[in-house]
């Protein structure tokens, strides 16, 4: 498990912070969901080339199985320490706000993700219920990289215009391996919604 310290972050006062104390609580934030967005995608990634070689008979129930466990497994990781992550209270309340919305998008994201992984290997849910689910996710990710986003620009890091630019994730991509890569495993799983 991660602890996660981010600047600033135990001083509980509500006495402003300085422009460069912000700053440095901002990007350590950024760092931190970076890091989390890293974890993941490796975890992702694995749990992608299994599923394909699973759907062209490569890969046993098995091998299945342990990629959605472990995938499983990083997702939920990820989640709780995502919301262990704590908002210093001098921040201005504009970047709290935002900081504090990211958070809730960043683990809805990865709790979905982690509940799509679970019925990746159950043969009551289709292709297509499978896409959506990730689908939401990659919506509530982007949803929290906005909000990071926005926060960085108030704090001076970036500038406004760059809000909706240098994306950690590009949800796009997460979502074609998703829709290329689960059709035919989930039709035809025998493996069962085993996984915890």
């Amino acid at each position: 498990m991660i602890v996660v310290v981010l600047s600033a972050c135990s001083n509980d006062s509500a006495e402003p912070a300085s422009q460069e104390v912000v700053q440095d609580t901002v990007q350590s934030f950024y760092n931190e969901m970076s890091k989390f967005d890293e974890m993941g995608k490796s975890s992702l990634e694995n749990f992608n080339t299994t599923l394909t070689s699973y759907s062209t008979g490569d890969a046993t129930d098995k091998e299945l199985q342990k990629a959605v466990d472990e995938f499983q497994d990083t997702a939920s990781d990820i989640a709780n320490q995502v919301s262990d992550v704590k908002i210093s209270k001098s921040l201005p309340d504009t970047i709290q706000t935002l900081l504090r919305d990211s958070i809730i998008a960043f683990k809805s994201a990865y709790s979905i993700k982690e509940q799509a992984s679970k019925s990746a290997v159950s043969p009551d849910v289709t292709a297509e219920e499978f896409n959506a689910m990730n689908q939401q996710a990659d919506v509530a990710m982007l949803y929290g990289i906005s909000k990071l986003n926005e926060a960085r620009a108030a704090a001076g890091l970036i500038d406004p215009e760059e809000s909706t630019e240098g994306l950690i994730v590009d949800p796009s991509e997460a979502g074609a391996a998703a829709k290329t890569d689960t059709g035919a495993a989930t039709t035809g799983s025998t493996a069962g919604n085993t996984a915890n």
